[in-house]
């Protein structure tokens, strides 16, 4: 898709389709768009919230493939999790704050262009006085697993370099192929029609999701029994 300078602009797990013999395929095209490094003023208030990179969510206009990495960032720890990664509130201020208290306040020095590619950073720029918020994305990442043995270094490795904050730093998709996880760990990589699709289900839909998330809020952890789990 990025090779054919395709952006997708809405990647989220439940637009990711799987059939029973392993073959994957990418669904609802009706936010994507053709691009090149040229195009300076994009729409920035595409990609579902939860899976939306944080340039977007500073006010980016100008941007690139990557946006796609990040959410394919938050799909990935979404598989391990059987859960979202940022699952942030109903505001993109809100949003914003999880990201900060997951991924730490971006650094300058790491993403030294972010006042000019981002207007909306000024509204969410620590004060001089405030206390920076750390990276803590590898801790969260092996928390709350239901297989904690199959979030590997190298898988938290993976997802770390697609949710970097700067564009330029964030991992390709060409790059993310070849990254350690794929190649060095078991199980290896296999053809669809060696996987085993003998997969539970759960309700994956992200409005389903939020829904089942905004109960669980209002009642404590008690999931809502009228909700697939």
């Amino acid at each position: 898709m990025h090779l054919n300078k395709i952006i997708h602009r809405d990647l989220k797990a439940s637009n990711i389709l799987i059939s029973k013999s392993g073959v994957l395929k990418i669904a609802d095209w009706g936010l994507a768009r053709s691009w090149n490094p040229s195009m300076k003023k994009l729409t920035n208030g595409v990609v579902t919230r939860w899976y939306r990179p944080i340039e977007l969510l500073l006010g980016a206009k100008e941007y690139s493939t990557k946006i796609d990495i990040w959410s394919v960032g938050c799909i990935i720890a979404e598989m391990f999790r059987r859960d979202g990664l940022l699952k942030g509130g109903d505001s993109e201020a809100s949003q914003i704050n999880l990201i900060f208290q997951t991924c730490g306040h971006p650094n300058v020095n790491d993403w030294p262009d972010i006042k000019k590619m981002c207007p909306l950073w000024g509204n969410f720029e620590p004060r001089a006085d405030e206390k920076l918020l750390p990276n803590r994305l590898a801790e969260v990442l092996i928390q709350r697993l239901p297989h904690p043995k199959w979030m590997t270094q190298k898988a938290v490795e993976l997802i770390q370099n697609m949710l970097i904050y700067s564009p330029e730093k964030r991992w390709s998709a060409e790059k993310a192929l070849h990254a350690d996880y794929f190649w060095e760990e078991n199980p290896t990589v296999k053809k669809a029609h060696q996987l085993s699709m003998r997969l539970g289900v759960e309700a994956v839909h992200e409005l389903e999701i939020r829904k089942r998330h905004q109960y669980m809020r209002a009642n404590g952890s008690k999931a809502n029994p009228t909700t697939r789990m």
